[in-house]
């Protein structure tokens, strides 16, 4: 068929020069030939772009054809291009352009030059033209490494990155107030919003992977900070959000080394810079045993989590492999850093908790090569509060929620960089490719790559979402090359491999036709100022109804966190030629039984199969430890799914295990727990966690009123949320955008912004164990897959079923096999505690309830009180344990149940007793880890363990 076609040209060849000279053939032939492109283009890549012919050059008897940029944004592949020239020549034939296509170029470049690999998922490369050498295989290493760590090899092992969070709060110089720099919608705003998955999600994922990353943001959202420095620091009184002072400790030989740190002020003004006002100490090294040492100790006010940094000199003879220890709640933990890099900034060594107290310490030594000097500066515990003033003003929140720049400043960087314009708000994002240039060119940090986590997508009407979009660029200063060399034709690759990956999942995962837009070639300063391969990805549209239907969705937060890190990856694998396996998703069907003699707690799991990514297959596990109140140790390392551990009597012990293999490890599982008493046991508790939801906030989408109703179901957070602002208040969806601070619909309040949200944390089986356990019963627990796969067992004196905020589709409260497992357990004589806010409304068989439970709904909207009898329970959101909206109410619905707790403002079923012939149970409305006081919740523990021994309804009268 083409060489008829060919011969069909070349007999009109002799014709074509007067067609062209004449204007026959013109720029608007080529128009029904883009209309057909943009349509074939969209079902075959997903991406919708506005194509135009802007010039044809004829060369004898072929055409050169060129297009907008826009046919460069589409993801090109060989077959794509292929495909493309034969459709492009078919459709010039059929508008009687009878010339053979000469080249087609778009942006400057040759379609070709586009083309790029397609994305793998069996974790092998393929030949790419543009592969550089494995500065790992050469030996490179990050600039901080764990001592003993698990290393992997074909994941992110000593690869850094840089990753930011899009915006965040700034100093508005023509109104004089601290300002965000996005509208606050949808219960959110851009600068918090995209922190929910870059700090919980992402980087994690990254640095499970064995990467080392870095951001220009302060990453650690505890609004607590303590400082502790050779240097004296600020006088006065200092309030309780006010950063601290912590000791610094010398022992052995140091001496003067020049110019460092001093935390010299409560806050800092544009001038100031906190690296250029104190000192730093040195001493020589000591090869083989240490003979000097300094011990950083704060002094922590309230238990939590809390980011450890370290700060040094960079000197030419520094120390590379200056030896810190950390001392915190779970143990110690021990790094390697390399000194002759990243001198005079924080470094990052890792998330820790430290209980209240100064048991908690750093500590550096001065083991190293004959020669070298280790050198000693301040450290950073905890994130704090803003300490950057304008105009006499701190922002007033935490310093995570800051903008870039104001992060950099406290870190050292040189007003050249973090003041090169006459304002804040372009300081902000224009500065982050600047630092990310200055920390390999002055501080010898070479990154792999960049990306900057945005979602500032644009808006749609109607049910369509925005979509994913991902901005690159190709050229800079007249030059395709970066500083070091590579060509940034890379940063395509990243941004087609990050964007795929994406897409691809959602909609395998969740929408089907979620949207790809283009991988647009822009000269954005996030992209173009780097010096390192970047890519800008514009995840969907906060501002867009549908799509944070899906964006408020801890879950799908998960899901794209997991998709960027495995692009990441990929795009590595591909440009060093080196193979990959993607970390291993968190475990399930976990148990955790005790021995027949209660001396040891009996552990097993199972793998989890990622359906998604055949190299995601465990190798091994961690299992980690808790003991009582303490925190979880560093863990050991197990082959197999089963494990054995000694346990003594009168504790609890709590156990997750985390899975690995050569790419990385997993999120951690759930949190399972087992207690032996020391006095006699008076029966055996089996707690079952059928709390496994994470969800958005509940919405309404009607034709004149729609939005979230976080009246009705505020959501459930994965551990905490960090994003959200406040309450929207504009639901009419006609509503225009005015500006910031009216958007139209969407519009949200922000009083709340800077709150953590409580959330599930996956670890509520422990306070149950706790209570048992001082109650004198012994406790094992089980994942809820594990109890509806196990057979029930008759010494099984209760089984207290953890049901939370589960319910809807997606987490079923009774499916069928739950409900098998409940009635088996009845049957073999176990008691049943049952607990949770849609027991009722939301249960998938309300016979099931009837026939077993004994309950049947009153309301889904039993209270709105916050009381449980006399005793509160959280209903309004809170930093401490997730809230509870909406309690059912229950009706008795058996002679044989009975009302036990009502709700005092309705006078609705709140807890109800049941005998049903077979066993005895309770089921309580509301979900009993959200009671907060801790002896309520034993007397409700105490009093259902009696009427199960005893059958008297609770309140009875002897």
């Amino acid at each position: 068929m083409k060489v008829l076609r060919y011969l069909l040209a070349a007999c009109l060849l002799t014709l074509a020069p007067a067609l062209v000279a004449n204007g026959a053939i013109g720029l608007r032939n080529f128009e029904p030939i883009c209309d057909s492109l943009i349509l074939k283009l969209k079902e075959r890549t997903g991406v919708e772009q506005e194509l135009k012919v802007t010039r044809t050059t004829v060369r004898g008897n072929r055409m050169d054809i060129t297009f907008n940029a826009e046919l460069s944004y589409y993801p090109w592949h060989k077959e794509d291009i292929e495909w493309f020239f034969d459709y492009l020549d078919e459709l010039m034939l059929g508008e009687g352009i009878n010339y053979r296509r000469g080249k087609v170029l778009t942006n400057r470049y040759e379609l070709q030059e586009l083309s790029l690999p397609e994305l793998t998922f069996d974790g092998k490369p393929v030949d790419y033209s543009l592969r550089s050498s494995d500065p790992a295989v050469a030996g490179r290493r990050a600039i901080v490494s764990k001592e003993g760590a698990i290393e992997y090899p074909k994941g992110l092992q000593d690869r850094t990155i840089a990753l930011w969070q899009s915006h965040g709060l700034y100093y508005d110089e023509s109104s004089g107030e601290w300002i965000w720099q996005r509208a606050c919608m949808h219960t959110t705003v851009e600068d918090m919003y995209t922190q929910s998955y870059v700090l919980p999600f992402l980087m994690p994922m990254l640095e499970n992977a064995g990467a080392y990353v870095m951001t220009p943001r302060e990453r650690d959202i505890q609004t607590l900070e303590i400082i502790c420095d050779n240097d004296h620091s600020f006088g006065g009184h200092r309030e309780p959000q006010l950063r601290q002072r912590g000791s610094y400790d010398e022992r052995g030989n140091w001496k003067n080394g020049g110019t460092g740190f001093a935390d010299f002020k409560r806050s800092y003004s544009f001038e100031d810079n906190p690296f250029k006002a104190g000192t730093f100490r040195i001493a020589e090294c000591n090869q083989g045993k240490a003979s000097a040492s300094v011990k950083w100790t704060p002094e922590i006010r309230k238990r939590g989590e809390y980011a450890v940094y370290i700060s040094y000199a960079s000197l030419p003879n520094s120390c590379g492999k200056a030896h810190y220890s950390v001392r915190h709640l779970g143990g110690e933990s021990r790094f390697i850093v390399d000194q002759s890099k990243g001198g005079g900034t924080w470094i990052y060594l890792g998330t820790f908790e430290f209980g209240e107290g100064n048991e908690g310490y750093v500590m550096l030594d001065n083991r190293g090569r004959e020669g070298e000097v280790v050198s000693a500066d301040a450290v950073k515990i905890g994130g704090g509060m803003g300490k950057l003033e304008r105009e006499g003003k701190t922002s007033g929140m935490a310093s995570s929620a800051e903008g870039a720049h104001y992060w950099m400043q406290w870190a050292g960087v040189d007003s050249k960089i973090t003041q090169n314009w006459d304002n804040d708000y372009t300081n902000d994002f224009a500065t982050r490719g600047l630092w990310t240039v200055m920390m390999q060119e002055e501080k010898g940090i070479a990154f792999d790559l960049s990306l900057a986590f945005h979602s500032d997508a644009g808006i749609a009407r109607a049910d369509s979402t925005i979509g994913t979009l991902a901005i690159y660029t190709l050229r800079a200063d007249n030059s395709r090359k970066l500083p070091d060399g590579r060509d940034r034709m890379v940063s395509r690759l990243l941004c087609d491999y990050v964007q795929t990956q994406i897409v691809r999942d959602i909609r395998r995962e969740y929408k089907p036709d979620w949207n790809r837009r283009g991988i647009w070639d822009k000269s954005y300063s996030e992209c173009r100022t780097t010096g390192t391969p970047a890519m800008i990805l514009e995840l969907l549209s906060h501002q867009n109804f549908n799509d944070m239907k899906y964006g408020l969705d801890p879950s799908f937060r998960f899901a794209v966190s997991r998709a960027v890190y495995k692009g990441i990856l990929k795009t590595l694998s591909e440009y060093y030629g080196c193979e990959y396996e993607v970390q291993p998703l968190p475990v399930h069907n976990f148990k955790a039984e005790l021995s027949s003699d209660s001396k040891l707690a009996i552990l097993s799991w199972e793998a989890t199969e990622d359906e998604l990514e055949v190299t995601a297959k465990p190798e091994g596990y961690i299992l980690r430890t808790r003991i009582g109140d303490g925190a979880f140790d560093e863990g050991i390392e197990i082959r197999g799914c089963r494990a054995e551990i000694p346990v003594k009597k009168g504790q609890v012990y709590s156990f997750k295990i985390e899975a690995y293999n050569d790419g990385g490890k997993s999120f951690p599982s759930e949190v399972l727990s087992v207690a032996v008493p020391e006095n006699e046991i008076k029966g055996k508790i089996l707690v079952v966690n059928n709390f496994t939801k994470v969800s958005a906030p509940a919405w309404i989408d009607g034709e004149s009123y729609a939005g979230f109703d976080l009246r009705s179901d505020s959501g459930v957070p994965y551990i905490r949320d960090i994003s959200f602002v406040g309450e929207n208040y504009e639901f009419n969806p006609y509503a225009e955008f005015v500006d910031n601070d009216y958007p139209g619909f969407g519009a949200s309040h922000s009083y709340e912004a800077g709150n953590i949200i409580a959330g599930n944390s996956f670890d509520f089986v422990s306070q149950r164990a706790e209570m048992y356990l001082k109650l004198g019963y012994s406790v094992q627990s089980c994942s809820s897959g594990s109890f509806k796969r196990d057979l029930a067992r008759s010494d099984i004196f209760a089984i207290d079923l953890i049901c939370g905020k589960q319910g809807g589709e997606k987490y079923p409260i009774f499916d069928p096999q739950m409900r098998t497992a409940l009635n088996a357990s009845a049957l073999a004589g176990s008691h049943l505690l049952v607990s949770g806010c849609y027991i009722v409304s939301q249960a998938e068989d309300t016979e099931f309830c009837k026939s077993l439970f004994g309950y049947k709904l009153g309301s889904p909207h039993g209270s709105r009180s916050g009381m449980l009898g006399d005793m509160p329970f959280s209903s309004k959101r809170n930093s401490e344990i997730y809230c509870v909206e909406r309690p059912d109410g229950l009706k008795a619905a058996s002679k044989t149940a009975q009302i036990w707790l009502r709700y005092p403002d309705t006078g609705m079923g709140a807890a109800l007793c049941h005998d049903n012939g077979k066993c005895r149970t309770v089921s309580i409305g509301v979900p009993l880890e959200t009671v907060i006081s801790e002896n309520d919740r034993l007397y409700i523990l105490k009093t259902t363990l009696e009427y199960f021994r005893e059958g008297r309804i609770p309140g009875e009268e002897d």
